[in-house]
């Protein structure tokens, strides 16, 4: 009898933005699409998200960087996304630096050659600064795959959800998952793009 295959890993990079108090649907439309999502806040997103809410939704509790490595270990990521990804993690992230458990997963991430999205969510004032886009670009050289930002009038879709969650399920199709059809997958996908715009 062949073994049973297991749910492919994703870490969920959240970062301080506003969008982050909306991570509930982006979660339950990967762990459709068979993913078992384990997150991580950035220092600055841990006082911003409902960690006991997000915890339940997802099974597992939110890593943060004053955890000792051993209380929660977190299985090998199969894949991994930044959303929101901030300004601040962006610029960082492009140049290397290290700073928190996010960023050391994600420079992993990038190093093991893992697959990565990023959904960008600067402040609106910041989105055309010079420094991000040149990060954002840098990011895509090394085969992140980042979302296009939304404009500021863009208010109907202030961040591209949807977006992330096709490329996920893009990435379904190759994983260690149950079997699931492939209309379900596209469902999923298409029922967050509604929601979303």
């Amino acid at each position: 009898m062949p073994g049973k295959l297991r749910s492919p890993v994703l870490h969920l990079v959240v970062c301080h933005a506003e969008p982050a108090v909306e991570l509930g649907p982006f979660i339950t439309a990967c762990q459709e699409l068979r993913w078992e999502v384990h997150l991580i806040a950035t220092p600055d997103a841990v006082d911003s998200i409902d960690r006991d809410g997000l915890a339940d939704l997802t099974h597992h509790p939110v890593r943060e960087d004053d955890q000792p490595e051993t209380l929660h270990p977190l299985p090998p990521a199969d894949a991994f996304a930044v959303v929101p990804a901030s300004f601040d993690l962006v610029n960082k992230w492009a140049y290397g630096l290290n700073d928190n458990l996010g960023l050391r997963l994600l420079n992993e991430a990038i190093a093991v050659g893992l697959p990565v999205v990023a959904v960008p969510a600067p402040e609106p004032a910041l989105a055309r600064h010079p420094a991000f886009l040149e990060s954002l670009e840098r990011l895509r050289h090394w085969g992140v795959t980042v979302t296009r930002p939304a404009e500021p009038s863009e208010v109907a879709d202030p961040v591209p959800w949807h977006a992330a969650v096709q490329v996920i399920s893009a990435w379904t199709r190759f994983a260690r998952v149950p079997g699931q059809p492939t209309g379900e997958r596209q469902r999923t996908a298409d029922n967050l793009a509604r929601q979303s715009g």
